[in-house]
């Protein structure tokens, strides 16, 4: 199937158009799983294995190819032809590696490949393997909570920690960490401001954090009789904490009859919970799947940079580092620039190719690593 899309956004003084031509390749989509041989190659194995991901998935599944024409001032400033798989890998084998005289890696892999998300959140292998292709990030709860009359539940809080720790996500706790009032200190102002979740989870140990809010109550109707019907509320976010994006959110309900209005509550509480659990790690199981067949976006903050040197670092990136397919400014502040770098391979094989990188009169040198970007600092040679 071939749509074409196409779009002219004016500015002040530019002109932009986009054409996107979208083309469906390799196996027919729709319900299947199956096992395929991928292929691929990089300057680390980490890189190679990837590229066999990707290639196992479009073998398998499909990709979806676009091109695209960027026009400023009536003139072709950039032609791209970007593509994206459609599936995700459930399992795979390393059948071979090898590392040629070139030193660039080969790697082959079978791999079982599908385009259905649930076979992958519900198979515990599956999401084993991708937990540690994501390197185990951690995720902090942080839920406003209301039981009755109670402001010090935790009840919901506890309830999602429990579901996905026993899922294999590794939780951080502030309840286990930290004073109930600083507790309520700290929700109080990241849900004022966002953006303060970095710091919050800088200082627990956490990529990720879910910010929500949830509350119940118990009421009487002549059909119950003597039991009180508990009917509760949650809402919340997961958020990246590096860079504040948002990659789920959701609201749900429930309800719970019984004779005490605080279990009521409670067991009320405990089922949205629930039902927002499975449904916020689907959502970041999607992603993150779909970043091992793709790209995924890693932050890079480099520090101790000129303007200049921004503008020359932002180039080599572009233009020397293997497997990135685009580099976005998002601040430039006291010698500091923040870049958003959408990236095909691993952590680590970006790492190898950053640190130490020669810019002639400076260098590069990796300071700090989370499984969503790095720290990097400029010093003269």
């Amino acid at each position: 199937m071939i749509g074409l899309i196409s779009s002219v956004l004016p500015s002040l003084n530019r002109s932009l158009s986009l054409v996107f031509i979208i083309t469906a390749l390799g196996g027919v989509l729709g319900a299947q799983t199956q096992t395929v041989v991928g292929e691929g190659m990089g300057m680390t194995h980490d890189a190679a294995l990837s590229a066999a991901k990707r290639d196992a998935v479009e073998k398998g599944v499909g990709v979806v190819v676009a091109s695209e024409t960027l026009v400023r001032n009536f003139q072709v400033a950039d032609d791209r032809i970007l593509s994206k798989a459609n599936g995700f890998v459930k399992t795979y084998e390393e059948t071979s590696s090898s590392q040629g005289p070139d030193g660039l890696w080969t790697v082959t892999i079978s791999a079982v490949v599908t385009d259905i998300l649930d076979e992958v959140v519900k198979d515990q292998l599956a999401l084993d393997l991708l937990l540690s292709w994501v390197r185990h990030p951690r995720f902090m709860i942080m839920i406003d909570e209301q039981n009755i009359d109670d402001p010090s539940s935790i009840v919901a809080e506890t309830e999602i920690g429990r579901i996905m720790g026993a899922k294999g996500f590794d939780i951080v706790s502030p309840s286990q960490t930290e004073a109930l009032q600083q507790r309520n200190i700290n929700l109080a102002s990241a849900q004022g401001d966002p953006t303060q979740v970095s710091g919050i989870a800088t200082e627990f140990g956490a990529e990720y954090i879910i910010l929500g809010s949830a509350s119940s109550k118990a009421v009487s109707h002549p059909m119950l009789g003597t039991r009180l019907s508990g009917q509760a509320n949650i809402s919340a976010q997961v958020i990246r904490a590096d860079n504040a994006q948002i990659i789920a959110q959701e609201t749900f309900h429930g309800k719970s009859t019984h004779i005490d209005a605080n279990t009521a509550g409670v067991n009320a509480l405990k089922g949205a919970a629930e039902e927002l659990s499975e449904y916020l790690m689907a959502e970041t199981v999607k992603r993150w799947s779909l970043e091992q067949s793709n790209a995924r976006v890693l932050t890079l903050r480099i520090s101790g940079v000129t303007y200049q040197a921004r503008g020359q670092i932002i180039q080599v990136l572009n233009s020397e580092i293997e497997g990135i397919r685009s580099v976005d400014q998002r601040s430039f502040s006291a010698g500091t620039v923040t870049l958003a770098v959408e990236y095909t391979g691993s952590n680590e094989d970006l790492g190898f190719q950053l640190d130490g990188k020669d810019f002639g009169t400076y260098a590069l040198f990796i300071v700090g690593e989370t499984p969503n970007g790095f720290d990097l600092a400029v010093q003269a040679k």
